[in-house]
């Protein structure tokens, strides 16, 4: 698939005539292999790199003009009994597999090092019966893009002279049924050949069969096929009951259009909480009666130490937050209350009232002013519950609060809890919810976005030593960050319920606040948490993204990037598309201050005689150099093949759309893969008109995957900030994806086989996460993105048809992953703009 110089392999003598050498023209890096065989069309053998033998070689496999490239993974047997260890270098291969619509028994097949170009031993099969009469076979393609009852539609062309009109034959179960000429104006065919009268459509009279090809009629070459059909004659069965057939078939069909049009249609804005809140969340005596048998039905039952400092409060506010204490429908509880000298005696006697009035309610009272962080720690001497629960004494909490933190407890312990919030605005209505992520410890270096219910277990918060004083303002995020560090990402959990209600009052910090007093805060909370784990990372309080987000409280993080700065490469595949490419290299090479770079442009079969010489042009930049790649379109297989070529230590996969807008976008990205545990790192993309194309991939959006934060302002900062702020996503487009060498070969780069165009990006990040390493997605990371402009969109039904394959693909082989994404709270809607709309009450 790459092209590479032809060095012919020095023939040595192997152990039992078996093993061959392949690569003593490479002296840093000698092959051997050997196809062992061929059954039918699958193909057998191994290959193994003397210099890193545990690790796979890719092999690059042609039929024809088509190619494709494998990653050796299965034991190779002989070959570990010689050795004396497994050896994970064999493969097993079906041609009809890998390359659909050709005819491997008939076509020219060899089996390559794609790194090096060297054939494998026995590595050649070019078949008597793939020529036909001594004159070379023609490079028809063909498909079959739709079968409406007995009527079929497709294309066949001659890749060699699209000025002939095919001829093709129809076999349905090995029988000519129907001839046609494939000579139809399809205009969709443009994407892939430079004409497009190519189409045809035949009615078959055929009234029974199970499996249909195409043949094409001069050189007796099947050019598609097996495509299972279903033409089964039906005795008795008359036009009337098939047309109903088809009638149903139709309504079936609008009704799975309507669904999700319909929930999206019936759904509430974010902007509508308000109104979201009564529908769903209001307690009413029914929801009470729900949760009330819910609690009833516990196993487990911990206690919480409700924690609530005091500091003269609104009385009547304060009122509110202990009866939010007292209707918990849930009832093994204590309510620890802590009064810092307020200066109203009217709050000391409320909180002795209640006290007298619950048993579980107990309070000290303090004579001198400590501070929140001191005031916190001293109603915690009084805890003895199993878990600590944190509440203002301003706010509220929800009637299932405690409940459901049980549930979740009894479902699985952790020591760690937090849920999700809303506002009280001053005339009452529920405002500003806070539906969170799951725990992502990368974006609480920026922002505490865990804030409230903050449930912790007793015994760590007393191992931690409480709050710490001198914090005040950033107390909460100082202890999250040092619970983190005690039990790990792993350890704290989220509760995705709005169940803690946080009152907008002037005098508390969700009102006011010195806003340079926080900022210098986070500053010191972030950075002391990165010099404890042994970080050399540079924090500052982020006054620009505050800015620009209308207010946020956030730090910024810059990581170092390595010395020496490993070496990144970075593949652009193009198909001609001259001036895209010009924009894309050029804009790298001026605003790139990364210092140790190559650029590797993927020629795919460019037609535009200016293509070559432009792409040569380039090559004289001592930073860029061409390779080549021949066959049909398919995106992991050219990503796959270039990066057994590549150089550098960091694979970054880019589109030749793609323009680079501040210099140090590619050191950003490197800083960030460089931590441990990160396995890919994604960049903001933004449109031309200055809105974001991608922010991150949101599983099960738009039903399999969809980009997150599309069409909002370049500078908006998204639910929770999230849009402005570095965080872990399931998944970064491939469009810009940086990852590093050793993960990519660990767990076999894209999927070329089952995702040749769609969503082996998203296939790839699943893979790392379930390989235990992290997908971070930065907004420092800034360039443009052209979407689709080479490939287009897929709008025509054949590009429709294959993407839907291959979503079916990703969802049957991601099931459950697929459709939760950690990174995404429950509450939104996946269908339609992401982070917008709400569904129902998942209550």
């Amino acid at each position: 698939m790459i092209n590479a110089p032809s060095m012919p392999p020095t023939p040595t003598t192997g152990t039992g005539g078996t093993i061959s050498d392949l690569g003593r023209g490479s002296p840093t890096e000698p092959f051997y292999g050997r196809l062992e065989g061929r059954e039918g069309t699958r193909l057998f053998g191994w290959a193994l790199s003397v210099a890193a033998p545990d690790l796979p070689v890719a092999l690059t496999i042609s039929a024809g003009a088509a190619c494709a490239t494998i990653l050796p993974d299965r034991d190779s047997g002989a070959l570990s009994r010689l050795l004396g260890r497994p050896v994970r270098c064999g493969f097993d291969v079906d041609l009809a597999l890998l390359f659909p619509g050709i005819a491997p028994e008939r076509t020219p097949v060899s089996v390559r090092v794609a790194a090096t170009g060297h054939l494998l031993e026995n590595g050649l099969l070019d078949e008597s019966s793939a020529r036909d009469g001594g004159h070379a076979l023609r490079k028809v393609e063909a498909n079959v893009d739709r079968v409406e009852g007995a009527r079929i539609i497709g294309w066949a062309v001659n890749t060699d002279d699209e000025r002939e009109a095919v001829e093709i034959d129809v076999l349905v179960d090995d029988r000519v049924v129907a001839s046609v000429v494939a000579n139809q104006q399809r205009r969709d065919l443009l994407a892939r050949f430079s004409t497009c009268d190519h189409g045809f459509e035949v009615q078959l009279s055929v009234q029974s069969g199970h499996e249909l090809h195409l043949r094409d009629r001069r050189d007796g070459i099947i050019v598609f096929g097996p495509l299972p059909v279903s033409l089964e004659a039906r005795a008795g069965r008359d036009d009337t009951l098939a047309n109903r057939l088809d009638e149903l078939a139709g309504i079936l069909q609008e009704i799975r259009a309507e669904v999700p049009r319909r929930r999206v249609g019936t759904a509430h804005h974010i902007a509508d909480y308000a109104a979201y809140f009564d529908e769903h969340c209001a307690e009413t005596d029914a929801r009470r009666l729900r949760l009330s048998a819910r609690a009833a039905s516990l196993g487990k039952r911990p206690v919480f130490s409700v924690v609530m400092p005091v500091c003269d409060p609104p009385l009547w506010m304060l009122a509110e937050a202990i009866e939010s204490v007292r209707a918990q429908t849930y009832g093994d509880w204590e309510l620890c209350i802590a009064d810092d000298a307020s200066r109203d005696d009217a709050v000391r006697i409320l909180i002795r009232q209640e006290a007298a009035r619950d048993s579980r309610i107990r309070a000290v009272f303090s004579a001198a002013r400590g501070g929140v962080s001191a005031n916190t720690n001293r109603a915690l001497s009084q805890a003895a519950g199993d878990y600590v629960a944190l509440l203002d004494h301003d706010d509220r909490l929800a009637c299932d609060a405690l409940l459901c933190m049980a549930e979740e407890l009894e479902r699985a312990p952790v020591p760690v809890l937090y849920s999700d919030e809303d506002r009280i605005a001053p005339d009452g209505r529920h405002v500003d919810p806070a539906f969170k992520p799951d725990f992502d410890p990368e974006l609480l270096q920026s922002i505490n976005y865990v804030c409230h219910l903050l449930v912790v277990e007793r015994r760590l918060m007393l191992e931690v030593g409480g709050l710490r004083e001198g914090f005040e303002g950033v107390q909460d995020h100082d202890l999250v960050l040092r619970l983190l560090e005690r039990v790990g990402a792993a350890g704290i959990r989220h509760v995705p319920r709005i169940l803690y209600h946080w009152r907008i009052n002037h005098a508390s910090l969700s009102g006011g606040g010195d806003p340079a007093a926080i900022m210098s805060g986070i500053e010191r909370v972030v950075g002391e948490h990165q010099r404890r784990v042994g970080s050399r990372a540079v924090v500052t309080a982020d006054h620009e993204t505050r800015a620009r987000s209308g207010g946020l409280f956030c730090a910024r993080v810059r990581y170092p990037v390595p010395s020496p700065a490993p070496k990144v490469s970075i593949i652009i595949p193009t198909k001609d598309a001259v001036d895209l490419v010009n924009n894309c290299v050029s804009s790298l090479l001026s605003r790139t201050d990364y210092p140790n770079y190559e650029i590797i442009l993927v020629d795919h079969d460019s037609a535009d005689p200016r293509s070559r010489p432009f792409f040569d042009s380039l090559a004289r930049d001592p930073r860029v150099r061409v390779a080549g790649f021949h066959g049909p379109f398919n995106w992991g297989a050219i990503n796959n093949a270039t990066a057994g070529a590549c150089q550098g230590e960091a694979l970054c996969f880019l589109n030749n759309d793609i323009v680079a807008v501040a210099p140090n976008w590619l050191s950003e990205m490197v800083a960030l893969l460089a931590r441990p545990g990160i396995g890919a790192v994604g960049a903001k993309l933004l449109y031309p008109n200055d809105t974001v194309q991608h922010a991150g991939v949101v599983l099960g959006s738009e039903g399999v995957a969809g980009h997150a934060f599309v069409g909002i302002d370049a500078d908006a900062p998204g639910h929770l900030g999230q849009a402005m702020l570095t965080r872990t996503v399931s998944a970064v487009t491939g469009a810009c994806l940086l990852t590093s060498r050793n993960a990519f070969e660990a767990v076999g780069g894209f999927d070329m086989a089952h995702l040749p165009v769609a969503y082996s990006d998203v296939d790839y990040c699943l893979k790392l996460q379930r390989a235990g390493l992290r997908v971070l997605w930065t907004p420092h990371a800034r360039l443009y993105h052209l979407e689709t402009q080479t490939r287009g969109a897929d709008d025509t039904p054949e590009k429709m048809a294959r993407l839907a394959g291959e979503a079916r693909h990703l969802r049957a082989r991601w099931g459950e992953r697929l459709r939760q994404d950690p990174f995404y709270n429950p509450h939104f809607e996946p269908l339609g703009p992401t982070h917008r709309l709400l569904r129902p009450s998942m209550e």
